[in-house]
């Protein structure tokens, strides 16, 4: 991987979700990610998703917020869940 070309975004830090992308054998992938909080872990799911969900996340969400359960889970549910997972885990990002 590039790291020149890895981008990486933090929507809320309060409940913890956001989107990023990533060159991977030369092609640009896409993702978000939502991470569930306890104390001072989270479980993180990484999923793939396409240049036009990423778009629309840059523009439903421009800039950093600080966002509650219900807006995490809104998040979680359109952009994560039902997309194909990349990574998950205890603190693992990619």
């Amino acid at each position: 991987m590039d790291n020149s070309d890895c981008f990486f975004r933090l929507i809320s830090n309060q409940v913890r979700f956001g989107c990023g992308y990533r060159t991977v054998n030369g092609k640009r992938q896409y993702f978000a990610w939502h991470g569930y909080p306890n104390r001072n872990d989270d479980f993180i799911t990484t999923s793939e998703i396409s240049k036009k969900e990423y778009d629309q996340i840059n523009t439903e969400y421009p800039e950093e917020i600080v966002a509650d359960r219900k807006t995490a889970e809104r998040f979680r549910s359109k952009h994560v869940d039902g997309h194909p997972v990349l990574l998950e885990g205890w603190n693992r990002l990619l």
